[in-house]
């Protein structure tokens, strides 16, 4: 099954490359630029924090993401050990400007873009939300386009932002309800 998972992502990193186009390149690199580091996030963050004005929040969503981060880049990664598919593609085709050292599974990027979204949905207007799926969409397809991650890596990074900010959301919650209910909108 693993080897049929391996393959079908294999033809989808060649069929991706049929894509490339400069102006594409060039917006994916942006959006792999704005997800790098957390970079749009912590500006998200900083927009949440000034208009919400909630320390629920904040920490809700600062934990939240900061443990899909830790999870997906710092733990996961190193057990699972995925070679990157830009390892493998010779340097002429490559589109990337910055090949990224360490393992491919999960997308970090994707785990935390998620994680971001699906906090801005539990707290957050309908307006915020909108922009968020937008952009954690962007990031996280910039990522396979760009040949960062396989599609799996993605779509894991995904599921990891989403259920590992929900359980966090879920057990700041409880933390906050214990010691403080007011806190809490």
């Amino acid at each position: 099954m693993l080897e049929k998972i391996k393959a079908a992502d294999d033809r989808l990193i060649e069929k991706v490359a049929v894509l490339h186009r400069p102006y594409l390149n060039s917006l994916m690199r942006f959006l792999t630029f704005l997800g790098d580091q957390g970079k749009i996030w912590i500006v998200v963050w900083a927009f949440v924090i000034f208009t919400t004005r909630s320390l629920y929040v904040a920490l809700s969503v600062l934990i939240s993401v900061l443990f899909a981060f830790v999870n997906s880049e710092v733990i996961i990664k190193r057990i699972v050990g995925r070679v990157r598919p830009c390892h493998k593609i010779d340097e002429e085709n490559l589109v990337l400007k910055r090949i990224p050292k360490y393992f491919s599974f999960p997308s970090s990027h994707s785990a935390t873009s998620f994680a971001m979204l699906t906090l801005i949905m539990l707290h957050c207007e309908l307006w915020l939300t909108i922009i968020v799926l937008i952009l954690a969409i962007g990031i996280s397809f910039s990522r396979f386009y760009l040949q960062a991650h396989y599609l799996t890596d993605v779509v894991c990074g995904i599921l990891i932002g989403i259920t590992f900010s929900f359980a966090m959301y879920k057990i700041i919650e409880a933390v906050f309800l214990a010691v403080d209910p007011s806190m809490i909108k």
